[in-house]
């Protein structure tokens, strides 16, 4: 008969190949020096670092402890045979590790394991029904400071904290007796169970740290991208502002010779040199700020064909926005100061940039503030033009009303689109002007602008701008 064990597969099988598209199953291997490696940081005080104790893990471990001292001390003095000075000395040993694990991680867990043997080692429960080795309060002890420390430790670290915890319990129930695994399986789940829950309570904080500092990164990008919106807006008005300028020179330059007789050639020459660097410099700067109108404007409340040669508003146009307010449901009071240059006297830029200023103060007040009421004040001198908004408290009756502004400049839109005191403050440091904002006691809002005037030999611009 032939015998078909003769040959010997296991070579065979041996040297086969994976399966395609199947990984290969892979054994890691514990090396002893890993082992040794995890039992020296297990019995070194400073392998594990402390955490960063926040007053809320303080007051509620300390709040543990003092409920572990007087809850333990009953415990043992009602099921288990122990004086009241061991009693006392055991409750206090398993609690101070409570305190300690945060300062600590290390040096606690074996203070406390130590203090948990100890306590077992005297004690006699009064039935069978009390668990031995580890008392209820033990217990609590031992899983409250390992999942402290399951929040800094290593993984391997653990286990030996682990390993030594179910030896210390089987022997010390060796000693008495055959092992009863009922006595043991609570403390075995339970300290397993730790480092799972210190896995989630890392998890969590890692995810709150996360989110904060998306939140905080998303501020900023919204404050940065508000702050270059504001500067486009500024740098359009401002082209707007200069364009006419410019265009008032070429429009000089190029009727001069029409206008004043006898001009010499060379006069001539000069007024079209002039009126030729002007439409250049007017072309190159419009050119320049293409990209900016590309960007921002989208149809003609935001900028768009209407608002190229749209004139800017000035202090003349304040009463009109005060006005556009009462009719939105705000209640807002102008006052204009007879100090206050004429128009004539006020560069076109810094009326500009004050009722702007007055715009977006209501507008602040309407997000912010509803119900509340708002007093403007103009006033001045030769030097400097003073702008001073004051809005009271909001009422708890008050509803929100719609941005008067929208309706005040609608070839602007909006006044700022939400960029509140960025704005302000562009504007007011473009002009090298002052800016202050508080919050006032009774809980409403100040704002208080000082823009400079240049002096009256420097020249004015008309009150009312051009067009581009």
């Amino acid at each position: 008969m032939h015998n078909t064990l003769d040959a010997d597969p296991a070579p065979a099988s041996s040297h086969r190949p994976p399966l395609p598209g199947i990984p290969s199953p892979t054994v890691k291997i514990v090396r002893p020096a890993a082992i040794r490696s995890a039992l020296r940081q297990a019995v070194s005080p400073s392998s594990v670092a402390p955490l960063a104790p926040t007053r809320r893990t303080v007051r509620v471990l300390t709040l543990a402890a003092l409920a572990l001292t007087v809850v333990g001390w009953l415990d043992l003095h009602q099921h288990y045979d122990m004086g009241a000075p061991g009693t006392t000395i055991a409750a206090i040993a398993r609690a101070v590790p409570v305190l300690l694990c945060l300062y600590r991680p290390l040096p606690a867990w074996w203070l406390a394991l130590a203090a948990a043997i100890a306590t077992a080692v005297p004690t006699h429960p009064v039935s069978s029904a009390e668990p031995w080795p580890w008392a209820v309060t033990s217990v609590f002890s031992l899983v409250v400071v390992l999942t402290v420390v399951a929040l800094r430790a290593p993984r391997r670290v653990l286990v030996v904290l682990w390993l030594a915890l179910l030896a210390s319990g089987t022997l010390l129930a060796a000693t008495r007796g055959p092992i009863r695994v009922e006595e043991l399986l609570p403390i075995t789940i339970l300290s397993a169970l730790a480092p799972l829950t210190a896995e989630a309570i890392g998890s969590r904080g890692d995810a709150q740290r996360r989110l904060v500092l998306v939140e905080e990164i998303g501020r900023a990008e919204h404050a940065r991208r508000a702050l270059l919106e504001e500067r486009t807006r500024i740098a359009r008005e401002l082209h707007d502002v200069v364009a006419h300028h410019m265009s008032v020179i070429t429009v000089q330059a190029d009727s001069a010779p029409y206008r004043i007789a006898d001009l010499p050639p060379a006069a001539v020459d000069e007024f079209g040199t002039i009126a030729a660097e002007a439409r250049r410099s007017l072309t190159e700067m419009r050119r320049l700020l293409h990209v900016l109108r590309q960007d921002a404007d989208t149809g003609a409340g935001a900028g768009g064909p209407g608002a190229e040669h749209s004139p800017q508003p000035g202090l003349a146009d304040l009463p009109v926005l005060i006005e556009t307010a009462h009719r939105a449901g705000l209640g807002a009071h102008l006052s204009i100061a007879d100090t206050v240059p004429a128009p004539d006297r006020v560069p076109v830029g810094v009326q500009l940039s004050a009722y702007r200023l007055v715009q977006e103060s209501l507008s602040n007040v309407v997000r912010h503030a509803p119900g509340a009421t708002v007093r403007v004040s103009l006033s001045g001198d030769p030097s400097a033009l003073r702008i001073d908004v004051r809005n009271s408290a909001p009422t708890h009756g008050g509803r929100p009303v719609e941005p008067a502004s929208a309706e005040a400049d609608p070839d602007r839109g909006p006044a700022a689109g939400g960029q509140g005191l960025i704005g302000m403050r562009e504007r007011v440091a473009m002009l090298a002007g002052e800016l202050r904002t508080e919050a006032l006691p009774d809980g409403g809002f100040h704002v208080a602008a000082v823009l400079p005037l240049p002096p009256a030999d420097a020249g004015s611009a008309p009150s009312t701008p051009g067009v581009a």
